[in-house]
This record gives structure tokens, C-alpha cells and sequence, in this order.
């Protein structure tokens, strides 16, 4: 319980006192009480004070009564008590004007009124003020404290908060979605058309009050008090007080911080637990992946899940390639930090694939999501062009959330049933492992589409692909550099267009005589006959060679 100047006004000899300027300040909350003993009194106020005076010590030299009016209220002085008939028969003008205009309440006191009458009865107000504070302290701490200890949810950290505020809360996750209400008409808001700004309400817990629109409260705009949640050093959700009923005051940020305290511990809770569920579900996935299916305990554990392993899967793997990378850049050093991440992206996944499909199983092994996509009784949901669309989807989402982090996609041939799993999860491996080598960043590829590049990529791993690209290639790769030609280019397209030089020639955007040019051009310098069928498959196979390895470093 806090005490304004206006609340002294009713204590001891300040009750027959006058006011006599800065009224519009009587509600300045008082921290102490001090006699003004010297003219540099103003430096040693740190804020809350009600000074005393007789003005027998004046501002000092070089300083009027104006200028030390202005300091005291810029050190927010919470009212200034003057007797007069003492040394001053009346309170000087000047000092009347400045506290009028800067805020600063002026009691005028009869010099008949020893200070220490005014010092005890003040600091009596101030000390018990203090105790109640303390004792509602202990009060509320016990209660939470009984809440944590008895694992209470959500649902009654809110209903407690909203009993001691008088005010409905609500918790949000970090995407303000509503976990839990007291209200079920603040569990929706809408930022104003003109958006108010923060008001920053304590530096050290990052608490702020902001007016929002509720469109379930016929679109009233209220303010609410934010508290955001953290854990592991990572937002997990809001803590959102709505100044319905009235406003907040010191004495409800006991019971709020509190609030945020065990609100706090029940998101590590819920962590906590969703990760045990986590490692279950990933150890029984190694299980599926690797075959060993045989023993009796991961049957039982797959009963367990209901998961039905007899029907058809394809196997889907996101590869997050710069995980590490990321999860330092955003300083979450924390192991657990780092698998929140995943959980989170394992999620956002998630929320994609319910939306397509059911039934489907997902998990993480190590930096990879991997996603068992059951096969519907529907052909068309099961096209191979149906999952990359909707892989697709999911890759964007995790995409638009975390920025920086590259996900590549590899699926598998179909697997008939649990044990053809891990045939299908090799090869979704090696889509991402050549799908890698073939494409650009965030590649979505599949087993089935990498054809003849499965042996190239083989060779390629070993570095040695460049020994088998066909001579007359490397020729014209040479006369390209030296003469800033695109006669590669030329070939690659005339090559796909089955040898057809007026379509190769539209493909390229250029005239046909163009096109026979510079097909004759590549004749020249490698020194081909391109209507050879086995030099022209050569070329074929060079070409996709070409694209495994950095033509720039061929010499």
C-alpha cells in the first residue's frame, strides 16, 4: 500500500496544514521525510522525499528560489513542507509560481509546529505501509508457492492472479495464441488502427502496458499489463493482465511477478514432459528406421503409440543443414535451448502435414526431421508431386520463422510396410545427400527422380568424376572461358530438345542461324559429330557430370 501526499495531509500536524501550489501533484507517492539542513540538499535526494523547511538555509549561492523549485522537481521531490512565521512571516511569490508550474506540491505549516511533530507521525504511516507490503508479500509468495508445489496448472495461476489483481488474465503462447483465460471475450485482440506506444512498467522483468482492441468485447479498446514469459533464455509465452474492471497499481506487481514466477516453472513443466514424450517417440522412430523391430519391447512401445506399421509409408527427411550455425548466431546456448528448436521446428512441420494428412508419424534424429507419411486409399494423395507440394508448404513455414535456417527435403521410394522402412529412409538419404550436390539451397528432391546422377554422385564423392568427363567437353568449356562464349549452354539445350536445333534455338531465345553457328563452332573445337548417337549420349553424361563438380576449377 503506497502513501501519497494526500494521504499525509490526514496525519498529525499536517492536518491543519494549507496547501498552497502544485495540487495537481497531491499523488505523489512518499518514500521518506528530511529536513532541508543545507542549500545543496538538492544533491543528495534520490526521489520520494517530503522535504521540511524553514528557509532558513535558502537555495544556495548563484541559485533562486525558481531554479532550486526546478531541480527539486526533476528529482521528483514528492511535496515541500514550509513554516512559516519562523525566518519567513509568507512563503516568497516566486516559489509559489515555480511549484505551480513544475508540479510540486507547497504545504504551507504554522511555525508553531515543531518538525519532529510531523517526522513521526510520517514515518509511523511510511513503516507501516512497508509492513503491510511485506505481509501481503509473504501472503501472496506462500500462495503461489503452494500452487507450484501442488503442480496446479494454468487454469488456476490465472484464477488466483485474477482474484488478487480484480482484473482478467489470460496466457498466450509466443504467437498469442490463447493457452488459458478467465474470460473467454480477452482471449482475442486486435491492435488499434492508431497503435499506442509500450509503456515500459519495469526494466527488470521487461513487464509493459499496451491498449488493444478486443472484438468479442464490441471492439473496446483496453489496456492490458504484458509479462513476457521466458525459459532457457527463450520467449515461451505472455502473462496479459486486462485493465477491464480497473488499473493496475504497485501493490498487484507482487502478485504479478509471482504469477509470472510459477507461470514460468509450469511452461518448464510442460517442456519438460514434451520432451520425455519426444525422446520416447525418437528412440522407437531409430528403432523402426534401423529394423530392429524384433524384440518384443518395441512392439509393445509401437502398440503403445498405436502406430500401424503394416500399412504403406514414404519416408520424408528435413535436413536443417546450418542448425549449429543458427543456433549460435541467436545465442541460445543452452543443450536444451538447441532442442527447443527442433521441437519447435518438429512442430511448425507438424501443424503443415495435419492439415494434407493423418495418421502420420514424425520425430527427430539428430539434425534431421524425419516424417513417415502414411498412403491414403486415395491414387491422388498419394502422388510423389502431391508430398513435394505439400513438403513444399512445410519447408516455407519453417522458412518464415526462422529466417537464416536452410531445410532440404529427401524422399524415399515407397515402402510397403515396416520392414521395407529402412530401404525407403536410405534412400530418402541419399536424395539429400545428391539432391544437395544436383540443386541449390532448401532442395526438395526424391530417390526415384535421381536416375543416372545415383552413379554419378557416387563417383563424385570420391572426387574422381573429373577423369571420365569426355574431352571434347572440356574443349568447349575452355573456348567459353577464353572467349566469353555460351556454346556449353548451347549444347546442354540443343542436347534436351533431342537434337532439335529450331527448338533448342527458341529455348535459347536466339535466331536459328544463330543456333546452327554455333553448333557448327561446337563441331569445330571439339571436334564432334553430334548426329553419332553414342558421342551425343557421351555428352549427355558429361554434361551431368559437369553439374557435380565446379566447372570454374577445370582446367
Amino acid at each position: 500500500m503506497e502513501i501519497t501526499v494526500k494521504d499525509l495531509l490526514k496525519v498529525g500536524p499536517l492536518k491543519t496544514s494549507q496547501v498552497v501550489a502544485g495540487y495537481q501533484k497531491l499523488d505523489n507517492i512518499v518514500k521518506g521525510v528530511t529536513i532541508i539542513e543545507a542549500p545543496d540538499i538538492v544533491n543528495w535526494l534520490s526521489g520520494g522525499e517530503l522535504l521540511l523547511t524553514s528557509l532558513y538555509s535558502g537555495p544556495g549561492e548563484g541559485m533562486d528560489y525558481r531554479e532550486f523549485i526546478h531541480k527539486m522537481a526533476t528529482k521528483e521531490v514528492s511535496a515541500l513542507a514550509i513554516k512559516v512565521r519562523r525566518f519567513v512571516n509568507d512563503i516568497p511569490p516566486e516559489i509559489i509560481e515555480a511549484a505551480n508550474e513544475y508540479g510540486l506540491p507547497v504545504i504551507e505549516v504554522d511555525g508553531s509546529v515543531r518538525f519532529v511533530d510531523i517526522m513521526y507521525p510520517v514515518m509511523e504511516q511510511l513503516f507501516n505501509s512497508q509492513v503491510v507490503k511485506l505481509k501481503y508479500y509473504k501472503d501472496v509468495q506462500e500462495r503461489f508457492t503452494t500452487l507450484a508445489l501442488q503442480c496446479e496448472g494454468l487454469a488456476v495461476i490465472c484464477q488466483t492472479l485474477e482474484e488478487l489483481v480484480g482484473n482478467p488474465v489470460v496466457v498466450y503462447d509466443k504467437n498469442f495464441k490463447c493457452l488459458q483465460s478467465t474470460n473467454p471475450q480477452i482471449e482475442r485482440f486486435e491492435e488499434p488502427e492508431e497503435f499506442a506506444l509500450r509503456e515500459n512498467l519495469n526494466d527488470k522483468f521487461s513487464y509493459y502496458r499496451q491498449s488493444v482492441c478486443y472484438p468479442d468485447l464490441e471492439g473496446r479498446c483496453i489496456p492490458q499489463v504484458v509479462v513476457p514469459i521466458q525459459a532457457f533464455n527463450q520467449l515461451k509465452g505472455y502473462l496479459t493482465i486486462v485493465e477491464l474492471n480497473k488499473p493496475i497499481v504497485e501493490m498487484d506487481f507482487i502478485s504479478i511477478e509471482q504469477a509470472a514466477t510459477v507461470t514460468t516453472l509450469d511452461m518448464v513443466k510442460r517442456f519438460a514432459v514434451k520432451e520425455v514424450e519426444y525422446k520416447f517417440k525418437n528412440d522407437l522412430i531409430e528403432h523402426i528406421l534401423s529394423g530392429e523391430l524384433s524384440s518384443t519391447n518395441a512392439q509393445e512401445r509401437i502398440n503403445l503409440m498405436e502406430w500401424d506399421l503394416n500399412r504403406p509409408y514414404y519416408v520424408v527427411l528435413f535436413d536443417l543443414k546450418n542448425l549449429d550455425a543458427y543456433h549460435v548466431e541467436h545465442r541460445t546456448q543452452q543443450k536444451m535451448a538447441l532442442q527447443s528448436i527442433k521441437s519447435e521446428i518438429t512442430s511448425t512441420i507438424s501443424g503443415v502435414i495435419k492439415t494434407r494428412t493423418r495418421d502420420f508419424i514424425i520425430g527427430n534424429k539428430v539434425d534431421i526431421i524425419v516424417l513417415l507419411w502414411p498412403v491414403a486409399a486415395n491414387p491422388q494423395e498419394n502422388s510423389l508431386e502431391k508430398i513435394k507440394k505439400i513438403a513444399k508448404q512445410a519447408q516455407e513455414q519453417v522458412k518464415k520463422r526462422m529466417k537464416k535456417l536452410i531445410v532440404e527435403v529427401g524422399i524415399g521410394d515407397l515402402a510397403h510396410g515396416a520392414e521395407e522402412i529402412p530401404r525407403s529412409y536410405k534412400e530418402a538419404l541419399d536424395a539429400l545427400s545428391y539432391g544437395g550436390m544436383i540443386n541449390n539451397e532448401s532442395s526438395i528432391v526424391a530417390f526415384s527422380e535421381l536416375g543416372v546422377f545415383r552413379i554419378l554422385c557416387k563417383f563424385a564423392e570420391r572426387n574422381s568424376l573429373e577423369e571420365f568427363i569426355p574431352k571434347a567437353l572440356l574443349k568447349i568449356l575452355r573456348y567459353d572461358k577464353d572467349n566469353e562464349a555460351e556454346l556449353l549452354k548451347t549444347l546442354e539445350v540443343f542436347l534436351e530438345c533431342n537434337g532439335n536445333a529450331s527448338r533448342a534455338a527458341k529455348e535459347l531465345f536466339i535466331h536459328y542461324k544463330t543456333i546452327l553457328y554455333r553448333l557448327e563452332r561446337i563441331k569445330e573445337v571439339g571436334q564432334l559429330d553430334l548426329e553419332d548417337s553414342k558421342n551425343r549420349l557421351e555428352l549427355e553424361m558429361g554434361l551431368k557430370m559437369l553439374h557435380l563438380m565446379d566447372a570454374s576449377n577445370l582446367g
